[in-house]
């Protein structure tokens, strides 16, 4: 399990590592979670409505990343504390849905059309193909070789090349590029 806070927010997935060698392991990692513009804000009003000024499409992703992850200073540290670079990267599928229903079709959002949540925006959405990875250190903690339990930290980017509208087009054109520092919790073991 894999457990991953960004600036977008968190992610949840999880994750297959096989040992190669005395320092190394084969990855296989899958998470769920969200992509947004930096710009993005969200506000509340009084009675816990929320709007978020300008925003276009939600966007959520499962990137799908192989790799591997190397043990380091495994002759100079105790096995308790297991430092390791972690590289991974693969396909991004992405699942774009409406912020709000565009009922003028002017491309952008007026006061009478308002926003929906995500759950009745998921039916409305269409299919998008990227790839993305992630490059990250940290460690794995405990006396047991077998377990994978750990912390990472990296940065996690997504590449769309053909632009996602996550902000109206008059504020911001489609974009290709989503990167992110990321803060992920492992718990597992190692086969």
């Amino acid at each position: 399990m894999n457990i991953a806070l960004m600036n977008s927010g968190f992610g949840v997935g999880g994750y297959f590592m096989r040992s190669v060698s005395a320092t190394g392991s084969f990855l296989v990692d899958v998470m769920i979670t969200t992509l947004k513009d930096d710009r993005e804000q969200r506000f509340f009003g009084f009675f816990g409505e929320s709007i978020i000024p300008n925003k276009q499409n939600y966007v959520h992703v499962i990137p799908l990343q192989f790799g591997f992850q190397r043990r380091m200073f495994k002759d100079s540290i105790e096995d308790n504390f297991r430092p390791f670079i972690h590289v991974v990267g693969g396909p991004t599928f992405g699942w774009v849905s409406p912020y709000y229903i565009d009922t003028n079709f002017n491309g952008r959002r007026d006061n009478f059309e308002p926003p929906m949540d995500i759950f009745s925006a998921v039916p409305k959405g269409h299919f998008e193909l990227g790839f993305g990875g992630t490059i990250a250190l940290g460690a794995h903690f405990g006396s047991s070789k077998k377990s994978s339990n750990g912390i990472r930290f990296g940065f996690t980017f997504n590449v769309f090349p053909q632009g996602i509208e996550v902000l109206e087009p008059a504020v911001k054109t489609p974009t290709t590029w989503f990167g992110t520092p990321t803060i992920s919790l492992t718990f597992g073991n190692i086969l």
